[in-house]
């Protein structure tokens, strides 16, 4: 059973909409102003607004599907189909290491993040092309979908052939990759340390659900077996109700982590950045004050943005 006296309560109007409204500045702020902040290609910031609107989209999402007046009287609307959206959290953490990763190094990483998701898709039409070998209308199709890919290459100012003998080792790493590669004396960077957070238990349960695997329905994300919320129907009648209404401390859970991480990065792109106007640092700071009494919130605050903040004149 839960401890009621355990739990932490925020009002969620503290953070919600305020948080949607911050991080649809900052990509505005971004894409319009990113050039003169982010050292490296034009097209860097582009990619940071694009990653900052996609987290945002998933956070605004996550809220919406979940919004009172849905779960109350949307007859189709189900517990399941809230507990399986969560999944993207996982989604907004890799934006986040995307985001974190370029501004450690625009100048090469920023590059290196477009030239590898390039050769990705050329691979895969030429895979494809090659599975329908001999079939000219297929062939015609994959043509057309590969010339639009090497006009934004070269306007990029890659060559074909720098993109296309990239070797595995030089792709963009996954989240897991990033985080586990060891620097020269065997050592991780302070980037490295920090995305880590996002490797204990709590958060990698996210990635397990995406995946379909088991420890994903025989872990918690909450007090109850996740796997329980899809089979509820086969529950006896005496508890299927307790069930459904345990649905509110889920969500409650859930969506504060998703504010935090989209909070995280918006926090990173103002500390490199350093956008004026738009009141952006009260902004943060506000919503950072309405989230840390949550424990997940407060350890990525504490173990990062307290002191990031400070350096970086976001806090005073």
């Amino acid at each position: 059973m839960i401890d009621e006296k355990k739990i932490i309560r925020v009002d969620a109007k503290t953070f919600q909409d305020a948080l949607g409204e911050l991080a649809a500045t900052m990509v505005q702020k971004v894409f319009r102003e990113g050039a003169q902040h982010i050292a490296g290609p034009s097209y860097i910031g582009e990619d940071v607004a694009v990653m900052l609107r996609y987290g945002a989209s998933v956070y605004n999402l996550l809220n919406y599907l979940n919004a009172d007046e849905r779960r109350k009287e949307d007859c189709y609307w189900h517990v399941r189909y809230g507990v399986t959206a969560m999944s993207l959290v996982r989604a907004l953490i890799d934006c986040l290491y995307n985001v974190t990763a370029i501004l450690e190094n625009p100048v090469e990483k920023g590059p290196a993040y477009r030239r590898s998701g390039l050769k990705k898709t050329l691979d895969d039409l030429e895979e494809d092309s090659l599975r329908y070998a001999g079939q000219p209308e297929m062939q015609q199709y994959f043509a057309q979908r590969r010339q639009p890919v090497e006009n934004l290459l070269r306007g990029c100012g890659f060559t074909l052939a720098e993109v296309t003998s990239l070797q595995k080792h030089e792709m963009w790493p996954t989240f897991g990759m990033y985080i586990g590669k060891m620097q020269p004396g065997g050592v991780l960077t302070r980037n490295q340390e920090f995305l880590k957070t996002f490797a204990h238990q709590e958060w990698r349960q996210y990635s397990a659900l995406s995946h379909g695997a088991y420890e994903a329905f025989i872990g918690t994300l909450g007090h109850v077996p996740v796997g329980a919320y899809y089979m509820n129907d086969f529950f006896p009648h005496e508890q299927r109700q307790g069930l459904e209404e345990s649905y509110d401390l889920f969500l409650s859970a859930h969506l504060a982590r998703s504010a935090a991480v989209l909070l995280c990065m918006v926090t990173e792109i103002q500390a490199y950045c350093r956008f004026d106007g738009a009141n952006i640092n009260e902004r943060i700071c506000r919503v950072w004050d309405a989230l840390k009494p949550l424990p997940e919130a407060g350890e990525l605050y504490d173990g990062r943005y307290a002191e990031l903040m400070k350096e970086r004149g976001i806090r005073p």
